[in-house]
């Protein structure tokens, strides 16, 4: 039973044991460094990549599903969006404690935050809606609300895009902008493969790749 659970659930399992790695890592590295930076923390910075990362994984899916029929794919929406939004919440909590902010007076310090914070209030209440309950209970309603991802993904990698134009930033990590470039070009992708007449074109591709891979296995010559 234990081998035939592996064997049906494995990428599931990959992507969470993965995830769960890298949250500890980056927990290990706060808990480890010894005098926090106000001005910069690794620690923040990873976690919202993390957050960006996995919510592009969480779209990936889809795309994958069409154009190479790997249905286990669409299993795995639902954890990468999950870590998406613990990632997000862990970078909301580290950037609240980093940056000593008192946001009980002042909740959103600037404009850049406050893309981050509409960012993350959108994905809180679709994690919370993630369950087949909520899914029964909310009916069209639920689907209308989960596209709301794709909002949340714009949203996000511009505020990650404005706090890379920081100088103590991107004295540290350089290269960042040009990642989160590299971020933003693959979200506008995914979003495209949702367009109605990309998605027939993909679908398209995978029939043509099934009859071009039909003739090689049918050419194989009998045993005798």
């Amino acid at each position: 039973m234990q081998m035939n659970w592996v064997k049906k659930n494995w990428p599931w399992a990959a992507l969470n044991l993965f995830a769960l790695a890298v949250m500890a890592t980056l927990l290990w590295r706060s808990i480890a460094v010894d005098d926090f930076n106000p001005n910069y923390d690794p620690m923040l910075i990873g976690s919202g990549k993390w957050a960006i990362r996995f919510l592009l994984i969480c779209l990936l899916m889809t795309p994958l599903n069409t154009i190479f029929g790997w249905r286990e794919a669409l299993k795995l929406r639902k954890p990468a969006g999950l870590w998406a939004f613990a990632f997000a919440v862990a970078h909301f909590v580290l950037n609240v404690i980093g940056l000593q902010e008192n946001w009980v007076r002042s909740p959103v310090p600037d404009y850049m935050a406050a893309l981050g914070v509409i960012g993350l209030g959108i994905l809180t209440p679709m994690a919370a809606t993630s369950t087949r309950w909520a899914m029964k209970r909310m009916g069209k309603w639920w689907k209308r609300l989960h596209r709301l991802v794709y909002a949340a993904g714009l949203i996000v990698v511009a505020h990650a895009l404005l706090e890379s134009s920081n100088k103590r930033v991107a004295g540290y990590e350089p290269q960042i902008s040009t990642e989160l470039g590299l971020y933003l070009i693959l979200l506008f992708l995914l979003l495209a493969a949702r367009i109605p007449t990309f998605r027939s074109t993909l679908a398209g591709l995978r029939h043509r790749l099934r009859i071009r891979s039909k003739p090689a296995i049918e050419s194989r010559p009998e045993s005798s």
